[in-house]
């Protein structure tokens, strides 16, 4: 990929957002962590499988692309290459003009956070001011533990996300940055350059731990990041809102993600053999399609709607099959009513 791809045709909806409902659409993109990359695609044809559904995104009406941050496979048995998020955020940044990037979420066990600072300010640069920065705590510690990263603890990793907020945005405002923490101490840092969003890119921070998670949450971050059916995001956002008040905070000054699997078919049979296909842990029926979006189209989107009633204002929808159907383009048409 040698030079910039022509640009996109402008979506109807540059924003990705509904004019009805305030609703941001994000799509991930084939990255490899779940498989999404066609078995057999050649090394080299990687990372133009994963821009081509992110430009595909930018002109279906998304607001956001996103990527996850992972190390190898989801499945034991998987040998798919994984891309690296950061390296996968620079070409994205790259190839698109105007959909917003990010890593939802970063994996702070996997990084050092002074280093990881100023990589994400020159992502910030790179894209044009387009970078969404969402940490988290980290889901598969032994992941990280046979790539021989140390992991601490839970509750440690919760905190450090914390602690991670306050550094950036120390490094990303001081000319000079000497920051002393519990997990980081930093004297005389020179971080270039500045992120062009100022005063910082928007921070989100993922999980629904309700004790430590979401009070780093209204502590720290401009956005949470959760999952599951309407009923666990509820109550999610119920103890979000308890924490927000112990603090003096409107939870409206919180944005709210949720994270969703989205399975989109002609017809419900069709969606159910979908459902049969990706669920390769053999979880029940009932359960594996209460925490996703499945059925057609407008299903889907009528789904969203128990979502869109707690406060939720933007979806990250993961496609499985986004690389080889036009799944993202047709839930995008129903939800927002963009052209496809």
């Amino acid at each position: 990929m040698g030079s910039r791809p022509e640009s996109a045709p402008a979506p109807r909806r540059s924003s990705g957002t509904s004019p009805v409902t305030g609703l941001r659409l994000g799509c991930f993109v084939p990255q490899g962590w779940r498989s999404e990359i066609p078995s057999g695609t050649p090394a080299a044809a990687l990372f133009e499988t994963m821009v081509e559904v992110a430009l595909r995104a930018e002109r279906s009406g998304y607001g956001a692309v996103w990527v996850y941050d992972h190390l190898q496979g989801v499945f034991p048995d998987d040998r798919s290459p994984v891309l690296d998020p950061l390296i996968s955020l620079a070409t994205l940044a790259w190839a698109t003009t105007k959909v917003r990037l990010g890593a939802m979420c970063l994996a702070m066990p996997l990084h050092q956070p002074t280093q990881l600072a100023h990589q994400l300010a020159c992502l910030d640069v790179l894209s044009g001011g387009r970078l969404e920065v969402a940490l988290g705590a980290g889901s598969d510690p032994a992941e990280a533990l046979a790539f021989g990263l140390p992991v601490p603890r839970l509750r440690e990793r919760i905190h450090a996300c914390g602690e991670a907020v306050e550094l950036f945005r120390a490094c990303w405002g001081h000319e000079v940055t000497h920051f002393e923490g519990r997990y980081a101490v930093v004297e005389d840092a020179r971080v270039y350059p500045k992120p062009i969003q100022r005063p910082s890119p928007p921070i989100w921070i993922a999980g629904g731990g309700e004790r430590l998670t979401l009070w780093q949450v209204a502590r720290h971050a401009d956005g949470c990041s959760l999952f599951g059916p309407p009923q666990r995001v509820a109550r999610k956002l119920d103890v979000l809102a308890e924490h927000c008040r112990a603090l003096g905070r409107r939870l409206s000054s919180i944005r709210v993600a949720v994270v969703l699997d989205c399975l989109v078919a002609d017809t419900e049979a069709g969606a159910d053999l979908l459902a049969q296909r990706h669920n390769r842990h053999g979880e029940d029926a009932q359960s594996y399609r209460a925490r996703r979006l499945v059925g057609t189209p407008t299903a889907c989107a009528q789904q969203l709607q128990a979502y869109l009633d707690l406060g939720v204002s933007e979806v990250c929808c993961h496609f499985p099959d986004a690389a080889t159907t036009d799944s993202p383009e047709r839930l995008a048409s129903a939800v927002l009513g963009s052209a496809t």
